[in-house]
């Protein structure tokens, strides 16, 4: 390809893609897209905190049921524990409908409107709620892939869990599937387990 018909596509391309501008302050859109959706009224966020008993392996998790539609949650964790424990993701798991409790998910946009599309782990799902759990709203837990696996240092404050950027921390979340974020007590402590789920809601452009 000659010099000039390269130059020619680039400029095709640009005048095909036009500059975005951020909705909320009219500038144009140099923040991430992350933050871009956080002013898009497509961010939301969800957490769970819960002392346990002094017994091994105790756990406290969040349930939610991502959305079939074509926009993907992606999703970064976070969690933290006064003693020593561990983070599981499970993918697809079993669990008996309406064992937890019902918590609302916000929009991180607190003038926006938008409702999550994600479901509670109900028999009558609600949208833009999840569903979070204590140890013994956990007994008919089963099965599912283990998609990752975190050691917690007691004490540090919250672990971004999968990496030190969002580039390697983000999961995109497969299309309607149960999804529970787990913390579980590792030694026979009286623990505070904190859980901390932040997404926005896409639809892919490919």
């Amino acid at each position: 390809m000659s010099y000039f018909a390269m130059l020619k596509g680039l400029i095709s391309d640009t005048v095909a893609v036009p500059v975005r501008v951020d909705s909320s302050t009219h500038s144009l859109q140099t923040i991430s897209y992350s933050h871009h959706e956080v002013h898009g009224g497509s961010s939301y966020h969800a957490s769970f905190h819960n002392l346990t008993a002094n017994t091994d392996d105790h756990r406290t998790a969040i349930g939610l049921v991502t959305s079939a539609t074509t926009k993907w949650m992606h999703m970064t964790v976070s969690a933290s524990a006064a003693a020593a424990a561990e983070l599981f993701i499970l993918e697809a798991p079993t669990i008996n409908n309406d064992a937890g409790t019902q918590k609302a998910v916000y929009n991180r946009n607190r003038n926006s409107a938008n409702t999550s599309l994600v479901t509670d782990v109900s028999a009558s799902p609600t949208a833009g709620t999840v569903e979070t759990y204590v140890e013994a709203e956990l007994a008919t837990l089963v099965g599912g892939t283990e998609i990752e696996q975190f050691n917690l240092v007691a004490g540090t404050g919250a672990k971004t869990i999968g990496g030190d950027a969002r580039g390697t921390e983000e999961w995109i979340l497969d299309q309607g599937v149960l999804y529970l974020f787990i913390v579980q007590n590792v030694g026979a402590s009286a623990n505070l387990h904190e859980i901390h789920l932040n997404w926005y809601e896409h639809t892919d452009k490919s």
